[in-house]
């Protein structure tokens, strides 16, 4: 009788130490990609799957990971690489059973639009000779460099571990290093320039990349910049089977999550009893008009700049509120089966991988394909083409020879960077968050997962406080394992 009355008392003051009962969250989230599965798992983590998440994707779950089908091979048509320091693309592949893509070694040269001005040998000694030849020991030091930006970005995890949050991109990059912010405001040539890096080494070893990456100029920002050559300080890798993998296992796993093949059309903000309410109104799979309501949070994983296809009206929250401002480069993936044409770039034999360092050549990258099973055909060989806009039928019958197929994907695929102020938020309103800010300080795989998380822990403590009367003097929410 005792234990009884116990139980009872602690049950009464935990109630009432609370203030009042936790409702259970109904969440919205728009948009299947990487963002949106990362949102959608570190949610049902951090509120010990007592949740309802309605997630809206208009196209396939994947969103930019996506892969197109050639004969009887798939290959990576959106991201295609994966850095061996991202710490959640790594954990979620684990977590999920996912096993890594084995890569062969293919050689590269860097094109000017008239010939090879440098090329991979064989040899790692003679290609680091080359290197020093070149440019001196400048690329040693742009390593240093870069890899020391690299040191302080992985600092997002520990943060983010710990519980912290960020209702802004600049907040967000400052915790990293106070001097990140910064970078979002300098051309990349004019920092580089500024830290002593001769205009040669910029214009071609740096300009490559970032043509290749973002399709580019190095006027785009410095922290971008930056990012980019991160990957060439350390071991990339790719899902077998193909990098949307990932988010589809991530959401169609979690038992928490209803998927909604649906375009979301208008989001409507309300209240009830003082409470943020939202709808969602949405065309459904037979382009029936219909309408949601009751959501406690929404969270907008999709690009909300007026270039989209798809555009997101609102109704209820302020214009100020929502300034979406910039839009998103257009690259177009040409997928070839066919051989390269070497003397189209002055080669006299091919090369497996040819970046072009000059913004006025038609491409900016040809390179050879494997599926996504890591398998390659010498016989048919598949090529993938990077370029801003569609290649002419005779440009590729200069590039190719023996060309039997020939397939195009054009996508929205990433920010056009400038050096103009930007204030992205990932909090735009009571209850409404948008994980793509984070795209504006830099687009990748990674970044969509941090953003993801960054909003999961705002979203969690925010409503929790509607709830619990704390203050919030350290912007922390509860640890919790990946």
């Amino acid at each position: 009788m005792y234990r009884f009355f116990v139980i009872l008392f602690v049950s009464f003051i935990l109630k009432h130490v609370s203030g009042s009962e936790v409702q259970t969250p109904k969440i919205a989230i728009i948009g299947g990609g990487i963002g949106g599965a990362s949102a959608s798992h570190f949610l049902s983590k951090l509120f010990n799957n007592n949740l309802k998440i309605d997630l809206y994707e208009a196209n396939k779950i994947g969103g930019r990971l996506a892969t197109i089908k050639i004969d009887d091979n798939e290959y990576e048509a959106g991201g295609s690489i994966i850095h061996s320091k991202n710490k959640y693309m790594q954990e979620f592949a684990k977590l999920l059973g996912i096993e890594h893509r084995p890569t062969s070694e293919q050689t590269f040269g860097i094109w000017d639009g008239t010939e090879i001005i440098f090329e991979e040998s064989g040899s790692q000694i003679f290609t680091l000779a080359k290197l020093i030849y070149k440019y001196g020991i400048q690329p040693f030091r742009l390593h240093r460099y870069i890899d020391s930006i690299l040191t302080d970005f992985t600092k997002i995890y520990d943060l983010q571990d710990k519980g912290q949050f960020f209702t802004n991109v600049t907040s967000m990059l400052a915790a990293m290093n106070k001097e990140f912010p910064e970078l979002l405001h300098v051309p990349f040539k004019d920092h580089l320039l500024h830290l002593g890096y001769g205009e040669k080494l910029i214009d071609e070893l740096v300009s490559a990349p970032l043509l290749v990456d973002y399709g580019q100029t190095t006027n785009i920002q410095s922290f971008v910049g930056c990012v980019t050559l991160s990957a060439a300080s350390g071991n990339l890798w790719a899902v077998k089977g193909g990098n949307k993998k990932v988010p589809e296992h991530l959401i169609y796993r979690n038992g928490n999550v209803n998927v909604m093949p649906s375009y979301v059309k208008k989001i409507r903000y309300t209240t009830t009893n003082g409470f943020p309410m939202y709808e969602v109104h949405y065309l459904n799979e037979d382009s029936i008009d219909t309408i949601k309501d009751h959501y406690d949070i929404v969270i907008l994983a999709t690009p909300l700049t007026k270039d989209q296809e798809m555009q997101i009206a609102f109704e209820g929250i302020p214009m100020d509120s929502l300034k979406f401002v910039g839009e998103y480069h257009t690259t177009v993936a040409t997928f070839v089966k066919g051989d390269l044409n070497p003397h189209y770039f002055g080669l006299e034999e091919e090369l497996d991988t040819i970046l072009s360092c000059n913004s006025t050549t038609r491409i900016n990258s040809v390179g050879k394909l494997e599926t996504v099973e890591g398998l390659s055909n010498n016989k048919l060989k598949m090529w993938k083409v990077f370029s801003n806009a569609t290649l002419p039928s005779d440009v590729i019958h200069s590039i190719f020879v023996n060309v039997n197929e020939v397939k195009e994907i054009v996508w929205k695929a990433y920010p056009e960077y400038s050096t103009n102020v930007r204030l992205d938020k990932f909090k735009l309103y009571d209850g409404l968050y948008h994980i793509n800010a984070i795209e504006w300080a830099a687009s990748a795989m990674e970044m969509s997962a941090i953003g993801g998380r960054n909003v999961a822990i705002l979203a969690h403590n925010e409503f929790l406080k509607k709830f619990v009367d704390k203050p919030d003097t350290h912007q922390k929410a509860p640890k919790v394992e990946l």
